[in-house]
């Protein structure tokens, strides 16, 4: 291309940047659902400067999720899309975070949400052998540390030396919640489990509207996956804790690593006999992160790319080192799977810069256009334009291509007022004046995407240490602190 050629189709791209440059939001179908009306406030986004907008479920949705109602009211918009030039992207779950497909999964017991659940006994009287049980152990325990740690075999006698105290490790399923529609969360380190959730809602949309996949719906928005929680803070008062945990886990473990993770699983909440780091815990953190990985990212990422669609969204809790040991393992192992990797970014004073950066670089590392952040979330009513222009100033410098607002209410009756705020639609005041945020990010957005990155340092992700300090105790340890904090200052 000639110089005068690149430069005027540069400036022609500042002038005019297409839908895909602008942002979308979280549109919030939170109420009973109408095409008519739905058709309406696609007009008012596209008069706002909006590109797109992502079909979201949330509180207060009175139409039922995945029927032929809810299906009627998405080619809808898919079509008022179309005539407006932009883009309409789907959502993967109902409310959050995705997996359970609001329940319909879960229903089946077998693809329910499974914890390793710790408990410390003082009379092995107490003890009774069920079928959740995998491992019995006897120790001397001080706070974090188990010593001398003896198993005890099915059938053998259930002897405790003086000052030895009882360790159980049982299975146990998630408890049901109102939040999963009187269900569970999904097992997302089964594959079996994501398998379904994929042929409930993935296959879902591909029957009814795959011949608009990667034109007007370039992509689906999968939201906060994640392993569980590990560890909690209630050790100190019931004798109980838990880690991620899931049928196959020991199976894979043993072709991954040669030994039994049974035989060591005191080594994953305790530091034994003195030894602050062991091989089991971090090989324990390995398995769960690929497990999760490789079930969820891989598969998800695997059936877009087949079906023309961009896998994009953000997993829970993406920022500091502890916190991604804790319900993900490695946030970049995840992105690396999606065609459009991304980021959430909750109020407006968090400014942990290292957050984008991790999108940015898997997108660089592995060819990906459009790297995405869910942002303004939690704001309050009175966040102003300056407020939108810094914090997507930030994200843009460091990567940041693809806007994802939180949020546009489609009505703001009964529960759905209660929502996160704000809501950036019709029911702000400023809402007509919203297309000077978005020329503005639509033009920044462009130039960024049509650059090339300058970066020239490597920095190896230190997320692995924070695995080996993963124990009780470890939310009071001054090193796991200080990781968390030089972490922070590497951006």
């Amino acid at each position: 291309m000639k110089r005068s050629d690149f430069v005027s189709s540069i400036n022609e791209g500042i002038k005019k940047p297409s839908s895909m440059f602008r942002g979308a939001p979280f549109w919030a179908w939170n109420g009973k659902l109408e095409p008519d009306q739905l058709r309406r406030q696609i007009r008012l986004m596209n008069e706002m400067g909006l590109g797109g907008f992502f079909m979201h479920s949330r509180v207060g949705l009175a139409t039922p999720y995945l029927s032929d109602e809810w299906f009627e009211c998405i080619r809808a918009c898919c079509e008022e899309a179309e005539k407006s030039g932009m883009k309409a992207y789907l959502y993967d779950e109902d409310r959050w975070p995705s997996g359970a497909a609001g329940g319909l999964v879960t229903k089946n017991p077998k693809y329910r949400m499974r914890s390793l659940m710790m408990e410390k006994l003082e009379d092995a009287a107490k003890f009774k052998r069920t079928k959740d049980v995998i491992g019995v152990f006897a120790a001397r325990v001080e706070k974090a540390s188990a010593y001398d740690v003896r198993k005890i075999q099915p059938g053998h006698p259930l002897r405790l030396s003086p000052g030895e105290s009882l360790i159980v490790f049982r299975v146990k399923m998630q408890e049901t919640s109102p939040w999963y529609n009187g269900y569970t969360y999904l097992d997302t380190l089964s594959h079996e489990a994501v398998r379904q959730f994929i042929r409930v809602t993935y296959e879902a949309y591909r029957k009814r509207i795959s011949s608009r996949f990667g034109k007007s719906v370039p992509g689906i928005f999968t939201d906060e996956p994640n392993y569980g929680g590990m560890l909690g803070d209630d050790w100190e008062k019931t004798g109980i804790i838990s880690a991620p945990w899931t049928e196959k886990l020991p199976r894979i473990f043993r072709q991954r690593y040669g030994y039994d993770i049974i035989d060591h699983l005191p080594e994953i909440f305790f530091d034994v006999d003195g030894q602050p780091f062991t091989r089991a815990r971090y090989h324990y953190h390995e398995c769960a992160t690929f497990l999760f990985v490789d079930a969820f990212a891989r598969q998800i990422g695997d059936w877009c790319g087949k079906n023309n669609l961009l896998f994009t969204g953000h997993v829970l809790s993406e920022d500091t080192l502890s916190h991604q040991t804790t319900v993900v393992g490695d946030c970049m192992r995840f992105y690396q799977y999606m065609q459009a990797p991304g980021m959430d970014l909750l109020t407006e004073c968090w400014r942990f810069f290292v957050t984008a950066k991790q999108v940015s670089s898997v997108a660089r590392q592995f060819g990906r256009k459009w790297r995405l952040t869910e942002t303004y979330g939690c704001t309050g009513w009175d966040f102003p334009f300056a407020g939108h222009k810094a914090l997507g100033d930030w994200q843009a410098a460091l990567g940041i291509n693809l806007r994802c607002p939180h949020l546009a209410w489609y009505t703001m009756s009964g529960e759905a007022k209660r929502d996160y705020p704000a809501s950036i639609f019709y029911q702000s005041p400023w809402w007509r004046f919203y297309k000077n945020v978005e020329d503005y990010f639509a033009r920044i957005n462009y130039i960024m995407t049509e650059g090339s990155e300058v970066r020239d340092l490597l920095v190896i992700h230190p997320v692995e240490s924070m695995w080996l300090k993963c124990k009780l105790g470890w939310r009071t340890d001054q090193q796991v602190n200080d990781y968390d904090r030089m972490f922070w200052k590497l951006s």
